[in-house]
């Protein structure tokens, strides 16, 4: 701009540009940047956390009459807790696919949900997209006041179904035309599959106080639901009560204090940096909440045969879930009327903020681990690991490509793919990469669709699944998939 400023128009554009970076990160609070933490590291809390919008959407309310009406609001919130469409400037980045060396790369398609839209796609090794599911979710509930929501998390099952996730807002089924074959219409997040008998798993939540844990806050209770074939609800568990129940084994509700206590700390924090902020805008210290997100549950997994008979103190059926806030992989036994579950295996080692605990054939668990990595002078990267569920240790790294670092802050995931190679999904960078194990790449793809209010961000890529053609031919024209190797039951699962 041309000239000095005057006096009193700066001290109102400053005022007015402060409420609006506190409103920034007030909204943060109750749904995180991208929907993920909410907060940075506690070793890296100095600042405030990156900005994100309110999130919107229906606020599915728990059933506690005895809640107060701040209560049921922070309830609310925690349940609806939604994802940032894009996180990362588009400026420089790629569209498409970047490398193909067809020498190394893993035959199949490529299944993808992007955080442009609605949309759900599948696209061969070159890029080229062969079929489109495409479903607003105000086409799904039109009683759900939300003016924008993308899938989440999407999986393509047998017949071109495909089962999304709208975070914090429900779970539908769509057939190959993208008609609804069902709903969930309450707040799945993160993550769903099918078992064995043809039934599906999800995580879900349902915030509401638990006094031994906090006198008078909700807590996001993460729990897993179970639903038939055609979606009706067989049983719900809590992994909360799981975790601090007499019964599990001991360490996580320590943990899980510790957690509180230190979103406790950084609330006071918050509230003293922003004092006149605050004081001008009352309002926004109810939305302060760095205490109710204490699990942020994000991948579950039922552990398979292959994977149980490698390792002593872990059975088939029992679930293995990532839970990021407090750095914690937990496996569960599920009682056989679906209501109970219990924490019977911990571990916690040398990773931070992770996504995507798989559970190999091998016998090992593969991690995208957001945080854990540290590189000179570049703070922490994040990489994928493969576990010994033993000992903790660390038997296998991937920390990028040739002279470039992985980092995704939240999001990110993986995948095991046939040949040895390994799928990295980066999301906030909107990319994904197969690496071979001798570390060559194998295939590139940055997401081509962007997101802001002028396109100026590269559209969040929660995961990118590669997929057997077979699996697809019986509802895709040949001509579009060509032969390949059979495919399991879920696309891009490992059992």
């Amino acid at each position: 701009m041309g000239g000095s400023m005057g006096t009193t128009h700066h001290h109102h554009h400053s005022a007015r540009a402060s409420c609006l970076v506190l409103a920034l990160l007030l909204s943060a609070c109750s749904g995180a940047p991208d929907g993920e933490s909410n907060a940075p590291p506690k070793d890296e809390a100095s600042g405030p956390p990156p900005a994100a919008s309110q999130p919107r959407g229906h606020w599915y309310r728990a059933r506690d009459d005895a809640q107060t009406g701040e209560q049921r609001d922070r309830a609310a919130a925690l349940e609806s807790m939604g994802y940032a469409s894009g996180m990362e400037s588009a400026e420089g980045q790629g569209e498409g696919v970047g490398v193909l060396a067809e020498a190394l790369v893993q035959p199949g398609l490529n299944f993808y949900s992007s955080g442009h839209g609605p949309d759900a796609l599948l696209m061969d090794l070159s890029g080229n997209v062969l079929h489109r599911w495409h479903k607003p979710i105000d086409r799904i509930w039109p009683e759900k006041d939300v003016d924008f929501a993308y899938f989440r998390k999407a999986r393509l099952f047998a017949n071109g179904v495909v089962l999304v996730i709208f975070e914090g807002l429900g779970l539908a089924a769509l057939d190959a035309d993208s008609n609804v074959l069902w709903t969930y219409d309450r707040p799945a997040h993160h993550d769903v599959h099918q078992a064995p008998d043809g039934s599906f798993y999800a995580l879900d939540r349902n915030a509401h106080v638990v006094p031994e844990l906090h006198p008078d806050r909700p807590l996001a209770d993460d729990g897993i639901v179970f639903l038939e074939a055609d979606g009706t609800i067989r049983g719900r568990v809590s992994l909360l009560d799981g975790l601090i129940s007499a019964e599990a084994v001991p360490g996580a509700r320590a943990w899980i204090l510790a957690q509180i206590a230190s979103g406790k700390q950084l609330e006071e924090d918050t509230i003293e940096k922003y004092v006149d902020q605050l004081a001008e805008n009352p309002d926004l210290l109810a939305k302060i909440d760095y205490i109710g997100d204490c699990l942020h549950t994000n991948s579950v997994r039922r552990i398979g045969s292959e994977f149980a008979a490698a390792n002593e103190g872990l059975e088939e059926g029992w679930y293995l879930v990532s839970i990021r806030e407090i750095n914690l992989l937990a496996a569960f036994e599920v009682s056989d009327d679906y209501r109970t579950a219990t924490a019977r295996w911990l571990l916690r080692g040398g990773w931070s903020k992770q996504h995507e605990a798989v559970p190999l054939p091998d016998g090992r668990i593969m991690l995208f681990d957001n945080l854990g990595q540290t590189t000179d002078g570049n703070g922490r990267r994040s990489r994928v690991i493969d576990i010994d569920p033993a000992s903790g240790e660390i038997l296998h790294s991937i920390e990028g490509v040739g002279d470039v670092d992985f980092m995704s802050l939240v999001g990110g995931s993986c995948q095991r793919l046939p040949n040895g190679n390994t799928l990295v999904i980066e999301s906030t960078r909107g990319s994904a990469f197969e690496v071979t194990p001798d570390g060559e790449l194998a295939w590139s793809f940055h997401n081509p669709h962007r997101a802001g209010e002028d396109e100026e961000l590269i559209a969040f890529l929660p995961d990118v699944i590669r997929v057997p053609e077979a699996f697809v031919r019986s509802w895709l024209p040949e001509s579009d998939a060509g032969p390949d190797a059979d495919a399991g039951q879920d696309a891009g699962t490992d059992r």
